[in-house]
């Protein structure tokens, strides 16, 4: 009798001894996916009505903080700061580029699925939300000396129609935006309202849309915005994308007379892409890009993590080379 038990705690040793190293492997992932500089999780700001928005900071090793560019990246439904950081990767472009990133996470108190409240873009809801981000970005610039002509903002579905809420509502602040798999912006007022949009996308005109929920300024300041779409996606359809660009066209002032110059990228492989660009002289103001074999999930980014794929162009050094082409010269004190 006294065998068989040594052979079960032999075993049960063995079990522990794989299941630590699986740990001690997983963990060595994960460091190695938020990149070599400093990861901070789970911070927490509180803007001047005592609302509370947690986040993560990632800053890149060896350079300074100050005068530094900052990208803010906002996640989907059911994920979070960490998870997106994981999954897209653009901590490791941070380090390539020297910028700092921030991950604000919503509230499973504001939203049971952590959807930011795009669906509801009311001062109330998503307006709230766009606030409470931008409010939490302009502590941080002024806190680290960041650039505040380099200030970035980028997201993916929920995130993304956030990222054009914050940006449309606070355009002084926001250089450029970038859109991954978002709906159309300003077209539902509702949970079920949104869900229809990502289906169909809008029936409605489309200029008044953006109106509607932004600032006037932006309309002089103009806003560049790139626009990334999965044609697989089940659940935006990739119908959205083409509105985003014509709102976004309209929105910069760019008319019929304003060309747009298309090239197809990485024809025959599993990261073909459509790329059409719309100028003003010689700079890339508006940009769309079809992906091809990508459903909705993050392009080019770790297929281990949800709501990413390893399919697809790199999203995050697509999106990382189309800010870099931009500045907000008259950016807020």
């Amino acid at each position: 009798m006294a065998a068989p038990k040594a052979a079960r705690k032999r075993t049960a040793s063995a079990r522990q001894a794989a299941a630590a190293r699986q740990a001690a492997k997983t963990a060595a992932t994960a460091a190695s996916s938020l990149g070599s500089g400093r990861w901070e999780a789970s911070r927490q700001f509180s803007d001047a009505r005592g609302r509370r928005l947690t986040f993560a900071r990632y800053t890149p090793p060896g350079a300074p903080r100050q005068s530094m560019p900052l990208v803010v990246m906002l996640h989907g439904c059911r994920q979070t700061a960490l998870g997106f950081a994981q999954g897209s990767r653009m901590n490791q472009w941070a380090d390539a580029g020297g910028f700092m990133v921030l991950y604000p996470q919503q509230s499973m108190t504001r939203q049971v699925q952590r959807c930011w409240r795009w669906f509801q873009p009311d001062a109330e809801h998503g307006g709230a939300d766009a606030d409470l981000i931008a409010a939490l970005i302009q502590s941080e610039v002024t806190r680290h000396g960041l650039d505040a002509e380099r200030v970035y903002i980028a997201g993916l579905s929920a995130g993304a129609c956030m990222a054009a809420l914050v940006a449309l509502r606070h355009p002084a602040l926001i250089a450029a935006l970038a859109m991954h798999s978002g709906p159309v912006v300003g077209d539902a007022h509702t949970a079920a309202a949104g869900l229809a949009t990502m289906r169909r996308g809008s029936v409605k005109p489309l200029l008044p849309l953006v109106q509607s929920v932004a600032d006037p300024a932006v309309f002089q300041l103009g806003m560049p915005a790139m626009i990334l779409q999965g044609q697989m996606d089940p659940a935006v359809a990739p119908r959205n994308a083409k509105q985003l660009f014509e709102q976004f066209r309209a929105l910069n002032g760019l008319g019929a007379q304003d060309l747009p110059v298309e090239r197809v990228l990485g024809l025959g492989t599993e990261k073909a892409y459509r790329r059409v660009d719309l100028l003003r002289g010689r700079k890339t103001v508006l940009r769309l890009c079809e992906i091809t074999r990508v459903e909705h999930a993050w392009s080019g980014g770790d297929a281990s993590v949800r709501y990413h794929a390893r399919s697809g162009p790199d999203a995050s050094a697509l999106i990382w080379r189309f800010f870099q082409g931009q500045r907000r010269v008259a950016a807020a004190p």
